[in-house]
């Protein structure tokens, strides 16, 4: 995937390369994406660094591409695991920034 995407990972700590320069720094770098846990239907949770820029539909093409989940995107939403809140284009931000945990549910 390209810069400013959706990337899931395995469930470890992030890299370096998430101060999105690739370099690390004593200090504390400011441009850092925030990382989530994202759980799907099956149950299967991974670290996922979300850029807040994107369209929560994009962020569910980019989590189906990456993790091989059949059907139309179309047919997934995200939601928050604590309280089941629909992630919207409107709250994806405050999701990302407060490293919430997320699933990606099946459409009802």
């Amino acid at each position: 995937m390209s810069n400013g995407a959706a990337h899931p990972s395995a469930a470890r700590s992030p890299s370096s390369a998430a101060n999105g320069n690739g370099s690390s720094s004593s200090a504390r770098p400011t441009n850092i994406v925030p990382t989530n846990n994202v759980t799907t239907a099956e149950g299967i949770t991974v670290r996922t660094r979300i850029e807040g820029s994107l369209t929560v539909d994009d962020v569910v093409r980019q989590l189906c591409a990456a993790l091989q989940i059949k059907g139309p995107p179309s047919n997934l939403s995200l939601r928050d695991e604590a309280n089941d809140e629909l992630v919207t284009n409107e709250n994806l931000r405050q999701k990302i920034e407060n490293k919430s945990n997320l699933k990606l549910v099946f459409n009802s």
